[in-house]
């Protein structure tokens, strides 16, 4: 199936589903939650900056004792600014952007109209009086 095939299943089957608090509580407010796909950390920003913040404390980190790692990991969610937010988002849509390019070259080879590819294999048997072979020029 194509992508808006498989929507159109998960709408019909997605009010059948348990709703969320969440949910509920977005829609009191003229929101909607978006929920990020599993497995697809490029799609999330934050995990950009969950990064950035264990490789600051990677590199600083001397001692190994918890108070300094809690003492750097302060410090490195404190750099997290907003210059770097705007770069984690928009390395975050450049990624998004890829996934709906493939999306769309998958859509369109999934629903061209081609000729069915059909493979015949077969072999040309030969017997002689102690037993049969196959000639391997046959497939």
């Amino acid at each position: 199936m194509v992508i808006p095939q498989l929507l159109a299943i998960v709408r019909r089957i997605k009010p059948l589903h348990d709703k969320y608090v969440i949910d509920e509580l977005a829609k009191q407010h003229n929101r909607t939650v978006l929920r990020l796909p599993p497995y697809h950390c490029e799609l999330n920003p934050i995990e950009l900056a969950w990064s950035s913040v264990k490789n600051y404390v990677k590199m600083n980190n001397t001692s190994y004792k918890l108070p300094d790692v809690k003492k750097l990991l302060i410090e490195g969610i404190n750099r997290v600014d907003d210059t770097m937010w705007k770069n984690f988002i928009s390395h975050t849509r450049k990624e998004e952007n890829k996934f709906w390019k493939l999306d769309f070259i998958v859509d369109e080879v999934l629903t061209a109209e081609e000729t069915p590819v059909i493979m015949t294999i077969a072999g040309n048997k030969t017997s002689n009086s102690s037993s049969s072979t196959t000639s391997g020029d046959d497939f």
